[in-house]
């Protein structure tokens, strides 16, 4: 028998029109259950609610007892959702993935069959060019906004200015740090040196402290943005004065010309190690660290330092025997991964899901216990259901025991979730490192080699080599 979870909504407007109201609605589904043989398991019910978006206690409490019923029924689509956009996802993210037919009695959508399923094809066609619309929307809106002066990031203001009402505010305590960087930049400090001697001095900005890792890329980025002249830059409009400059033209120009004569100097390793990866690999059969060598100064590869044995004080052992590996081969592996994870957004993902499956390798004795009770209530449920089947329990007195059984079972889930190994701990929010990579992307395929090197020190801690086997140990994770 077919686990059924009944929805009903109405607004304050439509409590009080004749077949809108929840005595009605909840009438018209149980009849409709009770004529195909199905079993009411739960009734989710948001009264004086609108139907324009999901912030609803009943639709929320649904989504996450989906995994509970193999159905769910509504008197009309538009008491599940008005917005397409909603009823797209869930249909497509909540619904499908977990294998739970949707039918709406008023319209006949039914997703078990196939009409019903073409009909979210229609509906994902419709959705993908309203988002089209609304992204090229966005786009015009904003080259408007730049032409009038206003700045287009939003709550990511760059350092040294405040986002308010559309337009770049200067904020002074970051302001000083800006013009700090100009003015040591022009005395002779590189930006790793300008970096660290903010750190020394406790300097901080929004989004933390200069640190090691990050630290000198910020202060480029600053060095090399005419924001800081009060220019607004966006899709090819370019707006002056659109907001107070911090620095001065004159000193901008020094600093570009020093720039300039730097990286003429200096080439693409200017205040950077020599190469890609020093300082994160490391060997998997011994702990030691892996060194770049030489031969006849040609080719370069990444060596054990146990093996290569030149520098006591960094071997662990004698005579390592992992592999040396090409330098040209293992950088390339590292950049295709790091620019996937830029570039996928599904890889991001993958590796969370990867991590949580490594962490749930060793299960405390208390799962088992509470997955057999978990077990047990499902039998119980499952006994209920016959015993409705062959109508010796009326159902209001089935759905009333079903309801509790379920309750109960929720409790065990959720100490189940307690004490079973936790997922990856990660000290930072989902917008703030999807706002990390986007700015990473945005200079990867352009990057000079000094900030390839910055991007991968920052999302990678370790590379651990095994001979041919190839590590990643992720900051993030």
């Amino acid at each position: 028998m077919k686990r059924v979870a009944l929805y009903i909504r109405v607004s304050t407007l439509e409590q009080a029109q004749e077949g809108y109201s929840i005595g009605a609605q909840k009438e018209r589904l149980f009849a409709f259950c009770k004529a195909h043989d199905w079993l009411p398991a739960e009734c989710y019910i948001d009264g004086g609610y609108s139907g324009s978006n999901l912030d609803r206690p009943g639709i929320q409490k649904l989504i996450s007892d989906i995994e509970s019923f193999d159905l769910i029924i509504v008197w009309k689509l538009d008491r599940l959702s008005r917005s397409q956009r909603d009823t797209l996802y869930l249909f497509e993210d909540v619904f499908l993935p977990h294998n739970v037919d949707f039918i709406s009695m008023s319209e006949s959508f039914d997703t078990s069959t196939p009409f019903g399923r073409a009909m979210i094809g229609i509906l994902s066609v419709f959705a993908q060019l309203e988002r089209e619309q609304i992204k090229e929307r966005t786009f015009m809106g904003r080259l408007e906004r730049a032409k009038e002066g206003m700045y287009h990031g939003g709550c990511y203001a760059p350092i040294g200015y405040n986002y308010v009402d559309g337009r770049l505010v200067i904020n002074e305590y970051e302001a000083a740090q800006v013009r700090k960087i100009y003015e040591w930049y022009i005395d002779g400090f590189s930006p790793e040196k300008i970096a660290e001697r903010l750190r020394s001095e406790g300097y901080t900005n929004r989004y933390g402290s200069w640190s090691q890792k990050s630290g000198r890329m910020s202060v480029r980025r600053i060095l090399t943005s005419d924001i800081y002249l009060g220019t607004v830059r966006f899709g090819g409009v370019v707006t002056e004065n659109a907001h107070p400059a911090i620095i001065d033209k004159d000193s901008f120009d020094r600093v570009a010309v020093i720039l300039k004569k730097r990286q003429e100097v200096f080439g693409d390793s200017a205040y950077v190690s020599r190469y890609l990866l020093t300082g994160l690999v490391w060997c998997g059969k011994c702990g030691a660290r892996y060194h770049v060598k030489h031969n006849h100064k040609t080719y370069k590869y990444y060596s054990c330092y146990s093996r290569a044995g030149t520098v006591k004080r960094m071997m662990t052992t004698e005579k390592c025997k992992n592999k040396n590996w090409r330098m040209a081969d293992l950088d390339s592996i590292i950049e295709g991964e790091v620019s996937r994870l830029l570039f996928d957004s599904s890889y991001y993902k993958k590796l969370l899901k990867v991590k949580k499956a490594e962490t749930t390798a060793s299960v405390p004795a208390e799962v088992g216990i509470i997955t057999k009770k978990i077990q047990n209530l499902d039998k119980q449920i499952g006994r209920l259901m016959d015993l409705y089947q062959d109508e010796r329990m009326p159902m209001e007195v089935v759905s009333a025991r079903i309801g509790k059984l379920h309750r109960d079972k929720v409790a065990l889930e959720e100490q189940l979730a307690a004490i079973e190994p936790p997922g990856p701990k990660r000290d930072y929010s989902d917008d703030a490192f999807a706002a990390l990579l986007d700015d990473f992307a945005t200079v990867w395929k352009s990057a000079d080699a000094a900030d390839r090197r910055e991007i991968i020190s920052t999302l990678i801690d370790k590379i651990v080599l095994d001979d041919d086997h190839v590590k990643i140990e992720w900051a993030f994770l």
